[in-house]
């Protein structure tokens, strides 16, 4: 069951969804928006990135902190980006991730890794990676503060027995992000 604007307003004061900051205004009937930081992982031209060497992905990207101004991003060009708003949600939740339509008529896609577990940033609540992919001819301007995407939750029709933050495997638990492995 996706989660109404009335539910999801209910689940903030009952702690099940922590979202920091909220902004009542970002609520929609069935989502809350999210906003883009200044923080962008920004590939470096040429190198190669190998899975089976978690040393390399991280060496292959620079943090690129645009200090509040917009970054401008390149046609064909792939980053990785973060919320400002760092979430937690119970184990008797979760959620998915949207590109908003506003952002992708100007030729961004933005993909989330999709599924934001049960029990997520409940040991302390964490920003949500965003993987960006510049798909129009042009370069656009992405602004820190604006509205990139919006999570929906879902309910469980039981809550999870274990949740992410507390399984040996989970990888980005208190993740500050955009971190790669």
């Amino acid at each position: 069951m996706i989660l109404s604007d009335r539910e999801i307003l209910r689940a903030v004061e009952d702690g099940e969804i922590r979202i920091v900051p909220f902004n009542k205004e970002n609520l929609g009937p069935c989502s809350v928006d999210l906003t883009l930081s200044d923080k962008f992982f920004v590939f470096k031209k040429g190198t190669v990135v190998d899975p089976k060497s978690p040393g390399s992905i991280n060496e292959t990207a620079d943090l690129v902190d645009t200090g509040r101004d917009a970054f401008l991003i390149e046609p064909g060009q792939f980053v990785l980006a973060r919320t400002e708003e760092r979430l937690a949600i119970s184990k008797g939740l979760a959620a998915v991730l949207e590109g908003r339509s506003s952002v992708a008529r100007m030729g961004i896609v933005v993909h989330a890794a999709g599924l934001v577990n049960p029990g997520s940033g409940m040991k302390k609540p964490v920003p949500m990676v965003l993987e960006i992919f510049c798909q129009n001819i042009s370069p656009v301007r992405l602004y820190p503060g604006m509205k990139i995407v919006q999570i929906i939750f879902h309910r469980l029709s039981s809550p999870s027995e274990v949740g992410y933050d507390d399984r040996k495997e989970s990888k980005f638990v208190s993740q500050e992000g955009p971190d790669l492995l």
